[in-house]
């Protein structure tokens, strides 16, 4: 099948949706369609194996988007659009109505929490709705009260798991961050953006003190960076967790398997997500991991067969799921290792990706 795919990035950035763009790509190739992209965000195509006819905006970027996308609507003729995000909908239903092609809606998380205007009408025309997660499917359903529920697909994030694997603890990351061999490492991985505070990473600082008091052997590590680091580093002091709480700076990509394999337990107690990939690379290096129970995260730690779940607002949880965690005092499966990559990867390896992917297309 021919498809036109509308996307904010493959190559520039970081983030979930340019990591969802990139599976997709790929399990579109290997499913055998004929791809013509259009990206809003890429500024050069960088050196690629893959035979892409990508078109990128030169400057103007949002015109060009637009300009871009008529054009290939018109010239590569595509039997399906995939709109890679909730925002180009309205493009979308525009050219479904010039060229009568159908198009298919990817709804990431906080992008379609809140529906108004011609997204609200971009999204309720699309022929069908492709949500991350089941949490997301029931926001969009709570808005689009008619839209058909049997229209609306899951099609969870992947991952890489060639890549992310269970290993020892990096020595050079010990020694960096002066990590003793009898110390305990809690870790978050996330954007530090003040737009992003729903990730619940200032709340385990909050608990840190209280962990402390029970296992004196602690240190917490927040890997990534943001506009919200100076409040952060405030709160760190304000607490006095000079000594506790490690905040690395942006973490490069190919360091990020060696600090999941740092940690013993990875938490994100976030109210705000759509999914949660950072779930499903913990779990596939082995490591326990703690989530909030308001969001997408539930789908992404399998409804709290992979992981505990906890009320993000209350400190309390949050200190005690990690206690036990440490302790080693909670369900076996938990701590299991082999259990916890298994479990992950046959519900979320790209496989099976691929295989949902083909059972959406072939409802065209």
């Amino acid at each position: 099948m021919k498809v036109l795919l509308l996307i904010t990035e493959l190559f520039n950035g970081v983030g979930g949706i340019k990591m969802f763009n990139n599976f997709l790509v790929k399990a579109l190739l290997e499913l055998g369609h004929t791809l013509s992209i259009v990206s809003i965000n890429d500024i050069k195509h960088p050196s690629s194996n893959l035979n892409l006819n990508l078109f990128l905006p030169c400057a103007h970027k949002k015109t060009m988007f637009v300009i871009n996308a008529l054009k290939q609507s018109l010239s590569f003729r595509p039997e399906l659009i995939l709109c890679g995000h909730a925002n180009f909908s309205p493009l979308c239903m525009i050219i479904n109505r010039i060229f009568k092609i159908p198009y298919f809606t990817i709804a990431h998380g906080i992008d379609v929490w809140n529906l108004n205007g011609l997204k609200l009408c971009g999204l309720a025309n699309s022929s069908k709705i492709l949500s991350v997660s089941n949490y997301t499917k029931q926001r969009i359903l709570r808005q689009l009260i008619n839209y058909p529920e049997k229209d609306i697909f899951i099609l969870s994030n992947t991952f890489d798991s060639e890549r992310f694997k269970s290993g020892p603890k990096p020595e050079y990351l010990m020694k960096k961050w002066n990590i003793k061999d009898d110390e305990k490492v809690i870790l978050t991985i996330a954007r530090l953006s003040k737009s992003e505070k729903y990730k619940g990473y200032d709340k385990v600082i909050i608990t840190i003190n209280d962990i402390v008091k029970e296992i004196p052997n602690v240190k917490y590590i927040v890997g990534g960076s943001g506009d919200d680091v100076e409040r952060i580093k405030d709160l760190i002091r304000n607490h006095h967790l000079e000594g506790e709480v490690i905040l690395t700076g942006f973490i490069p990509d190919e360091e990020i398997v060696d600090y999941y394999n740092l940690c013993d337990v990875f938490v994100m107690p976030s109210k705000g997500e759509g999914f949660g990939i950072v779930f499903l690379e913990a779990l596939a290096c082995g490591k326990p991991v703690i989530a909030g129970n308001k969001d997408g995260s539930i789908d992404a730690v399998l409804g709290g067969d992979g992981g505990i779940l906890i009320d993000p607002d209350n400190l309390s949880a949050i200190k005690q799921a990690i206690i036990n965690i440490l302790k080693r005092n909670c369900e076996p499966r938990l701590l299991d290792k082999e259990y916890l990559r298994k479990r992950i990867l046959n519900e979320f390896g790209f496989e099976k990706y691929k295989e949902r992917l083909r059972n959406v297309l072939s409802k065209i």
